[in-house]
């Protein structure tokens, strides 16, 4: 699924060493946990708002459509846990709102490919969550029916 490392970086020091400039830097000893709190929150973002063709900060505003993104996330975290994972957070929901707040008009790549007529990514992302889950015995009701609607759509994309 995704790659792993679980020894430091050799340039762990060096980037220690940056931190001084504006950007901010984190460094993790478990590379797979980087990897999956970036792709709960684009589970939760990405199919959702294809479905819905709403930009995060419309997603987040209303209620109804938030639902959709929170228990996306949420199964990608189970499906995380499942699969041995350690996360920074224990409420996926609550991490995904502080994630989205600062991309409020933003539409996840994969809006913009509909949107274009492109075919998306959603089998790496939100059909990602589903195949995983089978093999960890998750149940993901949320994302096969995301992944399903956004692939129905590009039966259509040429």
């Amino acid at each position: 699924f995704f790659f792993s490392s679980r020894r430091r970086h050799t340039r762990y020091g060096t980037v220690t060493g940056v931190q001084t400039c504006a950007l901010p830097i984190s460094a993790f000893d478990d590379i797979q946990q980087l990897i999956w709190e970036k792709f709960v929150c684009n589970v939760g973002l990405s199919g959702p708002c294809t479905t819905t063709g709403l930009t995060v900060g419309e997603m987040l505003d209303e209620p109804s459509y938030w639902g959709i993104s929170e228990a996306c996330a949420t199964e990608a975290y189970e499906v995380g846990v499942a699969s041995g994972v350690t996360f920074g957070f224990d409420d996926p929901a609550a991490y995904l709102r502080d994630f989205d707040e600062g991309l409020r008009p933003a539409k996840p790549s994969m809006l913009q490919d509909h949107e274009a007529g492109r075919r998306s990514e959603i089998d790496a992302i939100n059909g990602q969550v589903c195949d995983r889950g089978r093999d960890v015995g998750v149940a993901t009701p949320m994302n096969d029916v995301v992944a399903a609607i956004v692939r129905a759509r590009e039966t259509h994309f040429g």
